[in-house]
């Protein structure tokens, strides 16, 4: 018989009140977003950049008062002394980025989406289940107080059976958020145009709010745009529980339209992400009911709650596997267009078709 002592441990997470990060890229989701958050919370720090262009990664690390900078990211996991990274890198670079980390232990906030194949984001899935650190996919609009909202309203079954959902998420494309960045529009380097650039957030909320989606017919094209990556995509998609849907995203929508029609038995529910408003119309006109909506997430946001969940040791509410399923849906929707017919999801893995 095993002379073996178990002993459990009342804490979870990580032995520290705070965790030391670094940033791997440096282009503007980090600038705008990932360091000023980390920065601004009292758990966390940045304590290393890394960028492949030496004299970036050094200005962005004075701006920030970082202490360490770097041009190659095996370096800085292997000397950062690190608790967690942020994967801030064009779409086609994520991969290689987030398995070193988990490979190490390190847990890992990665921008959407995942990656640009789904093979690629098995791979990411499966290092994050080998490793002790966990892997959170940025998918920012989860973290929307609307959403969070409307998934209160769904979850209270406040106007009955879902029979159907129109999905939009659209705006006039990434040069006014990122117009250094030009690989947004790089097919090898982003793996698509607006589908997987905004779309990725359209699959994840009806994934989130309502179910896996069972086959869809889909179809991308560039209507406007001077670009090899398409700046328009619409689906039809019926979801495992037989609801019907449709999911429209597009560049070159000026002013955004990012909206959702949930019809119900017993009512519609209209919201609007821009307007950041929730309407209820209940049916036989007995009324309609204006939600408030709070100012802020329930998580304090992605950061916020990446940083909870690294130090208390907790999955995150968006993981890997979440990422993943926002791809497929995505993925979905380009081999539909591409074949001119509907398919099925999930999707075959690699080889088996």
């Amino acid at each position: 018989m095993s002379s073996e002592i178990m002993i459990a441990s009342e804490q979870e997470g990580l032995d520290a009140d705070s965790i030391d990060v670094g940033v791997v890229g440096t282009g503007a989701i980090a600038q705008r977003l990932h360091i000023p958050e980390y920065e601004n919370h009292e758990q966390a720090r940045v304590t290393a950049i890394c960028d492949v262009e030496g004299a970036k990664a050094l200005a962005v690390a004075d701006e920030y008062d970082v202490s360490n900078h770097y041009t190659d990211y095996e370096t800085m996991l292997n000397e950062g002394d690190l608790d967690a990274i942020s994967v801030c890198l064009p779409n086609h670079l994520h991969h290689d980025v987030v398995v070193a980390a988990l490979e190490r232990d390190i847990a890992v906030l990665c921008e959407k989406p995942i990656s640009t194949s789904l093979a690629e984001a098995d791979n990411m899935v499966a290092a994050a289940n080998e490793s002790d650190a966990i892997l959170m996919v940025d998918q920012s609009e989860r973290f929307g107080p609307v959403y969070e909202k409307t998934k209160d309203l769904l979850d209270q079954d406040i106007i009955g059976d879902i029979h159907n959902v129109r999905s939009r998420f659209s705006h006039p494309g990434p040069e006014g958020w990122s117009p250094r960045s030009a690989w947004f529009t790089d097919a090898e380097a982003s793996g698509g145009g607006a589908l997987i650039d905004i779309g990725i957030h359209n699959a994840d909320l009806i994934n989130h709010l309502f179910g896996d989606v069972d086959e869809l017919m889909g179809y991308s094209d560039t209507l406007s745009m001077d670009t090899e990556v398409e700046d328009t995509s619409v689906a039809v998609i019926r979801f495992e529980d037989s609801i019907l849907g449709t999911f429209e995203t597009a560049w070159r929508t000026d002013p955004p339209s990012i909206t959702m029609q949930i019809v119900g038995e017993e009512g519609v529910i209209y919201v609007d992400k821009i307007e950041e408003t929730i309407r209820v119309e209940f049916a036989d006109k007995s009324g309609v009911l204006e939600v408030p909506v709070p100012e802020e997430s329930k998580y304090g946001g992605p950061i916020a709650h990446f940083i909870d969940s690294v130090l208390a040791g907790t999955e995150p509410t968006v993981t890997g596997a979440d990422g993943r399923r926002a791809l497929e849906v995505v993925m979905g929707v380009y081999r539909s267009s591409e074949r001119g017919g509907a398919v099925e999801l999930p999707l075959p893995r690699e080889g088996e078709e």
